[in-house]
């Protein structure tokens, strides 16, 4: 689940780029409808084929995920290429930048003409090209104060021929880009000009590598750190209060069947609320992100009211508030990371989530179990997961004021 999580939603993302949120509500409500028809499913299959082949007929199902996989193809793949025409970007070998009370250098005294074997333009360029250079215009980086810097002629070759591929020739220049902006030492300015100046690339460690594949510079936008705080939080109190609500009502004396009714009610409002969402999405623009919050928000409203009750009625009607609530958290996870980073960032951004998700899971979860066994009480587990919600609700509200009092000052910048 850890890979095939992270894989459909990019795949969502990349194919969807409009109406994000009724697809997705029509995606999460036929879930909560599977979950509801599966007990009963697995409840028939057990009586006739027992569990042998129960596990068999599940087996065979998952499988499908296999066919599904396999015609999620990227989306390049089906897109239709048209080619523009562009300027091929050509650098020509460095040439000292002067001063301007000195005099022009001159390119003769380094031998720098047709006869001598050097990677000039004329040496590299076809002959069809050659005509074109007279007109091209060179476009030279600014001079620096120090003598010894070194400015890069440019040289823009218009081609109406040429599409946003480069050609062969021009490989040469790509893969020896002048890194070195100076020289402590010059020597003989034509053999710098001859001879390109070789890339070095700095040797990388385990940890650097380890870094880039995980894409662990995500971490240092403190927006994103600020979402996938709050969702990891938001969802682990989701998961876990669901899970403690039936022990909740068992303890306070209430029937199976109510108990069964309560939770019923509340998988029926979640489902429902997917599938109003997704035609509300139909004609309205709907922000993911605060769709997220609000549903954090409401969740932890409801949940303080929740533990003040303890007969069937209230507890059922808050139960109901609790399910609509959970699906504005739901629909709008996959989709609040999507608009914040890259599609191509995607998988490493939601991965880096789903760490953070597991390691809250792992921690936070366990202390609130002991806190539960140790004073025998749901409602201080209900409050600290209430807490939780809390910690995604504060900061995003504190990063909302914060930006809408940036984007006052800029205004007012501009206007004085």
């Amino acid at each position: 689940m850890g890979l095939l999580i992270p894989v459909s939603y990019t795949s969502f993302n990349s194919y969807f780029t409009k109406k994000k949120v009724l697809y997705l509500s029509l995606c999460k409500a036929s879930i909560g409808l599977i979950t509801m028809v599966y007990p009963h499913f697995i409840k028939f299959t057990m009586s006739e084929y027992g569990f042998r082949g129960t596990l068999a007929i599940l087996c065979g199902i998952s499988a499908h995920s296999i066919f599904g996989a396999l015609v999620m193809h990227p989306v390049k793949w089906h897109m239709v290429k048209q080619p523009k025409s562009c300027e091929k970007i050509v650098l020509i070998p460095p040439t000292p930048a002067v001063d301007e009370a000195k005099e022009k250098f001159d390119f003769k005294t380094i031998g720098l003409n047709k006869a001598d074997n050097t990677r000039s333009v004329d040496n590299l360029c076809s002959s069809d090209r050659k005509e074109k250079t007279h007109n091209a215009e060179l476009l030279y980086a600014p001079k620096l104060t120090d003598s010894r810097r070194l400015s890069i002629p440019v040289v823009l070759i218009p081609d109406s021929r040429t599409n946003s591929r480069f050609n062969s020739t021009d490989d040469v220049y790509i893969e020896n880009l002048y890194k070195a902006a100076s020289v402590s030492s010059l020597g003989n300015f034509g053999n710098i000009a001859a001879e390109p100046m070789p890339i070095i690339k700095n040797k990388e460690g385990k940890w650097q590598t380890v870094a880039e594949f995980l894409d662990l510079t995500l971490l240092k936008d403190w927006v994103y750190d600020n979402i996938i705080f709050g969702m990891a939080l938001s969802f682990f109190s989701d998961l876990t209060f669901f899970t403690l609500e039936p022990l909740f009502l068992d303890k306070h004396h209430l029937s199976r069947g109510e108990i069964a009714n309560i939770i019923a009610v509340g998988g029926a409002t979640d489902m429902t609320a997917r599938l109003l969402l997704g035609v509300a999405g139909q004609f309205f623009r709907i922000n993911s992100r605060q769709m997220f919050f609000a549903g954090a928000l409401l969740a932890a409203v409801f949940r303080i009211a929740f533990i003040q009750f303890t007969t069937f009625m209230p507890l059922l009607i808050l139960t109901s508030l609790l399910g609509a609530s959970r699906s504005l958290v739901h629909i709008a996870q996959p989709i609040v990371m999507a608009e914040h980073v890259p599609i191509e960032r995607y998988p490493p951004a939601y991965g880096l989530y789903m760490l953070l998700a597991g390691g809250i899971s792992l921690t936070v979860g366990p202390m609130i179990g002991f806190i539960r066994d140790y004073t025998g009480s749901y409602v201080i587990a209900f409050n600290m997961l209430t807490a939780c919600n809390l910690c995604c609700v504060v900061p995003w509200a504190i990063e909302a004021i914060w930006r809408r009092m940036n984007r006052t000052n800029t205004v007012k910048n501009l206007e004085t």
